[in-house]
């Protein structure tokens, strides 16, 4: 990939979480940090198609409200 510069403040960020132990080096802590960065994004691409998949699932079962208008929204809320 090759090298990336990096503001300062991140740096000294990094710097001090190898001081404190918290990884054996400023490489690993990086590593570490993009793996958990891109768990994330897994996790929530994930949670976005469950709730999807089950709003598609309710629709076609027949669970839902069609919403054609201003009267339709007024009539469902509370």
């Amino acid at each position: 990939m090759g090298m990336v510069q990096l503001p300062d403040d991140v740096k000294q960020l990094i710097a001090r979480q190898v001081a404190a132990g918290r990884a054996s080096s400023e490489a690993d802590f990086l590593a570490e940090a993009v793996q958990r960065y891109a768990d994330a994004l897994d996790t929530e691409c994930d949670d976005i198609i469950a709730a999807a998949e089950e709003g598609i699932a309710d629709i076609e079962a027949g669970r839902f409200e069609l919403i054609a208008g201003p009267d339709d929204m007024r009539r469902l809320s509370p």
